[in-house]
């Protein structure tokens, strides 16, 4: 089959016949076709890469996030101007603790509790009279593997713990070191702890087949050892 237009002659010349065979037109429009396809395939890619970024970046700044504020209550762990040994908070006669690692004795070391006259600095432990009222002097720090989150707890005066991220944490690690950078689990010896935080996206990654994850760490130097 030919398609074809016809031209009257024009200063005495022969008519002309001009146009295309259906298998031109086939083949072009799958030529068309073919680049159409390639064309919504590569920003389908790019758009896929893009996401990905996007996504590796904010579980690294959720990490890092986590990493930052749990290194600056650590940092206010044994502030005890007043030299005080013992505290009415949470009971009458609880010795005065900086770190207290695994407070929830599970054996798994993804939480720590801090001690700290920091909240009214006054040489009472939680509160005038045992009230326990007085906040950051008493704080627990751990991951809610349920919720992939990192929860922050004032016993004081919250009932329950506080979610501080977002839900990308699945792990949450310290490591508790003494004077000799030798580990320790006895609290009075502990001189550095370390905090570790991996966090992991819920995208898988195009380019690796695997979700992206993101490990932050950082180190503590606790005060007055």
């Amino acid at each position: 089959m030919v398609i074809r237009t016809r031209t009257r002659p024009d200063d005495g010349q022969a008519e002309r016949e001009e146009g295309f065979t259906l298998m031109e037109l086939l083949v072009a429009t799958f030529t068309g076709l073919i680049v159409l396809g390639a064309g919504v395939t590569l920003v389908s890619q790019v758009q896929r890469g893009y996401t990905s970024q996007l996504e590796n970046a904010a579980i690294q700044e959720e990490a890092r996030f986590a990493v930052d504020w749990i290194a600056r209550e650590i940092m206010s762990a044994g502030s005890n101007p007043y030299g005080v040994t013992v505290s009415d908070c949470p009971t009458p006669g609880t010795d005065f603790i900086a770190v207290r690692p695994d407070p929830n004795r599970d054996a798994s070391h993804d939480d720590i509790r801090i001690n700290a006259d920091a909240g009214i600095p006054n040489g009472l432990l939680g509160g005038e009279g045992g009230t326990c009222s007085e906040a950051n002097e008493d704080i627990t720090i751990a991951l809610d593997y349920a919720r992939r989150t990192i929860t922050r707890h004032d016993n004081n005066i919250e009932p329950t713990p506080v979610p501080m991220t977002d839900g990308v944490i699945t792990r949450l690690e310290f490591t508790y070191l003494d004077i000799n950078r030798v580990a320790t689990r006895n609290p009075a010896g502990v001189m550095f702890v370390q905090v570790e935080v991996t966090a992991e996206g819920d995208a898988m990654n195009p380019q690796t087949g695997d979700v992206d994850t993101y490990t932050a760490r950082s180190e503590v130097r606790l005060k007055a050892r």
